[in-house]
């Protein structure tokens, strides 16, 4: 198999078109419609999931981390690069289409 294209969540579906599939899974693109709390609207769907529907990668939210630097003392770092309204993102679905995981953020880039 070559290289494949496109970027990390096409490629990530690719390889599990290629691979196999798992009827129990499906992967999806959709777009946070709401946050505090969040809500998430998956493509073709009508209506939103409310955040008890689905949980969200940790790195997507606003978190901290204990690192050393360069093997200096430790500091803590708190990432504040969370979910907006109307960002892409790409959804795993499990337990039938019961139970929803965000995976990661999906973003375009312009030429």
């Amino acid at each position: 198999m070559g290289r494949l294209e496109g970027n990390g969540a096409s490629r990530f579906i690719r390889l599990m078109q290629i691979y196999g599939k798992n009827d129990s899974m499906n992967v999806d693109y959709a777009t946070i419609t709401a946050v505090n709390p969040f809500k998430l609207r998956i493509d073709g769907w009508r209506f939103d999931l409310e955040s008890d529907d689905f949980e969200i990668c940790e790195y997507l939210s606003k978190h901290k981390r204990q690192v050393r630097i360069s093997g200096g003392e430790v500091v803590g770092l708190e990432f504040q690069d969370e979910l907006k309204v109307e960002d892409r993102v790409v959804v795993v679905s499990y337990n039938n289409g019961q139970r929803f995981i965000v995976l990661d953020r999906v973003v375009g880039f312009e030429d």
